[in-house]
């Protein structure tokens, strides 16, 4: 039996992690993305939702409303980097 990419036609390019979004915020539509999450993460979000009374795309919505953007790297400021987690643990 052979290994064959089971991706299919249509998916990222191998090697991509993640499928460019297409989505243009100027239309006002909502954006939908499609989430997975490993087990144990979506333990702990159902969780917070629940004790919350949100859903789990409210809760998403004011995470991020809450989360405060560098403008030049676009990235969450004071998020921490893979090599402060390194040294935390």
């Amino acid at each position: 039996m052979t290994m064959r990419d089971r991706r299919g036609v249509g998916g990222p390019p191998r090697g991509t992690r993640y499928r460019a979004p297409s989505y243009d915020p100027s239309t006002g539509d909502p954006y939908r993305p499609g989430s997975n999450f490993v087990p144990e993460h979506a333990v702990k979000l159902l969780s917070i939702c629940e004790a919350l009374n949100v859903s789990v795309a409210g809760f998403l919505n004011d995470l991020v409303g809450l989360i405060e953007v560098d403008p030049e790297t676009g990235r969450p400021v004071g998020w921490p980097t893979t090599i402060q987690l390194k040294e935390a643990s």
